[in-house]
Protein backbone atom coordinates (compact mmCIF):
# COMPACT_ATOMS: atom_id res chain seq x y z
CA UNK A 1 0.00 0.00 0.00
CA UNK A 2 1.30 3.47 -0.85
CA UNK A 3 2.36 5.72 2.01
CA UNK A 4 -0.19 8.43 1.13
CA UNK A 5 -3.01 5.89 1.21
CA UNK A 6 -1.76 4.48 4.50
CA UNK A 7 -1.96 7.87 6.19
CA UNK A 8 -5.75 7.74 5.83
CA UNK A 9 -6.05 4.23 7.31
CA UNK A 10 -7.04 3.46 10.89
CA UNK A 11 -4.15 2.79 13.30
CA UNK A 12 -5.66 -0.64 14.00
CA UNK A 13 -4.08 -2.01 10.81
CA UNK A 14 -0.62 -1.56 12.38
CA UNK A 15 -1.15 -4.60 14.64
CA UNK A 16 -0.11 -2.75 17.78
CA UNK A 17 -0.87 -4.33 21.14
CA UNK A 18 -4.29 -3.65 22.63
CA UNK A 19 -3.11 -1.26 25.36
CA UNK A 20 -1.32 0.93 22.79
CA UNK A 21 -4.36 0.94 20.49
CA UNK A 22 -6.62 1.83 23.42
CA UNK A 23 -4.39 4.70 24.54
CA UNK A 24 -4.25 6.04 20.97
CA UNK A 25 -8.03 5.87 20.73
CA UNK A 26 -8.48 7.61 24.10
CA UNK A 27 -6.35 10.47 22.77
CA UNK A 28 -8.27 10.72 19.48
CA UNK A 29 -5.37 9.37 17.42
CA UNK A 30 -7.35 7.23 15.02
CA UNK A 31 -5.64 7.59 11.66
CA UNK A 32 -2.07 6.67 10.80
CA UNK A 33 -1.60 10.23 9.55
CA UNK A 34 -2.50 11.52 13.02
CA UNK A 35 0.08 9.24 14.54
CA UNK A 36 2.76 10.19 12.01
CA UNK A 37 2.32 13.88 12.82
CA UNK A 38 3.36 13.27 16.42
CA UNK A 39 6.83 13.38 17.94
CA UNK A 40 8.34 11.10 20.58
CA UNK A 41 7.81 13.91 23.09
CA UNK A 42 4.12 14.10 22.14
CA UNK A 43 3.78 10.37 22.75
CA UNK A 44 5.58 10.60 26.09
CA UNK A 45 3.27 13.47 27.08
CA UNK A 46 0.29 11.13 26.73
CA UNK A 47 2.07 8.59 28.94
CA UNK A 48 3.45 6.11 26.43
CA UNK A 49 6.40 4.12 27.72
CA UNK A 50 9.59 4.10 25.62
CA UNK A 51 8.97 0.45 24.70
CA UNK A 52 5.54 1.40 23.31
CA UNK A 53 7.03 4.30 21.36
CA UNK A 54 9.65 1.95 19.90
CA UNK A 55 6.94 -0.53 18.90
CA UNK A 56 4.94 2.24 17.22
CA UNK A 57 8.03 3.41 15.31
CA UNK A 58 8.83 -0.10 14.14
CA UNK A 59 5.28 -0.77 12.91
CA UNK A 60 5.28 2.54 11.04
CA UNK A 61 8.74 1.95 9.55
CA UNK A 62 7.68 -1.48 8.30
CA UNK A 63 5.11 0.43 6.25
CA UNK A 64 7.57 3.07 5.02
CA UNK A 65 6.50 5.71 7.53
CA UNK A 66 7.65 7.13 10.85
CA UNK A 67 6.61 9.66 13.44
CA UNK A 68 7.29 13.32 12.58
CA UNK A 69 6.09 12.55 9.02
CA UNK A 70 9.37 10.95 7.89
CA UNK A 71 9.10 8.59 4.95
CA UNK A 72 11.36 5.74 3.96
Amino acid sequence: MKANTLLKENVSILSLNDSVKQKLQENNINKIGDLCSMTKADLRNINFEQTDINAIEIKLQLNGLDIKKKRY
